[in-house]
């Protein structure tokens, strides 16, 4: 995929670099942490690290700029987005919309998991085209999450 530009170039979509990825896991820690307040904080921190070399680099990732600040990015592994995160003081600017775009314009069918508690982000997905496929058990939370598609039309 090429690079995405928006808003005059202000806004820019593009494969990370693995220099980007600290940052990125930082950003993943400080979102999930405010995201998901009913899982204990510990388990987000102790996983910061295998984010950052291990699920990052394992997986198709692209941020997304303003202006050359890193606001958000999302990973793909193959048509599964296993990641989606907007820095939260940039939240509800529409970037989450245009990373989801990006994914989606060379996809036939993308999947998804958000947990249950975390309605705010299934209610995104939801407007997005995202449908519930079902409901699951996550191993590592023990929490309830659905698992959710997108189909192209």
């Amino acid at each position: 995929m090429s690079e995405y530009y928006s808003n005059a170039d202000e806004v820019k979509i593009q494969k990370a670099s693995s220099e980007q990825f600290p940052r990125l896991s930082q950003l993943w820690l400080d979102t999930s942490l405010s995201a998901h307040s009913f899982i204990d904080s510990d388990y987000w921190e102790a996983n910061q690290q295998a984010m950052e070399t291990r699920h990052l680099p394992g997986s198709e990732v692209y941020v997304c700029t303003e202006n050359g600040e890193i606001v958000g990015f999302a990973a793909m592994s193959e048509n599964h987005l296993a990641a989606l995160f907007v820095d939260e003081f940039c939240q509800g600017r529409g970037y989450g919309r245009l990373m989801l775009d990006y994914v989606k314009r060379d996809r036939d069918t993308v999947t998804l998991n958000v947990f249950v508690q975390n309605a705010k982000a299934a209610e995104f997905y939801r407007k997005n085209g995202f449908q519930i496929e079902r409901e699951q058990t996550d191993e590592a939370t023990s929490e309830r999450e659905y698992v959710m598609v997108w189909k192209q039309t």
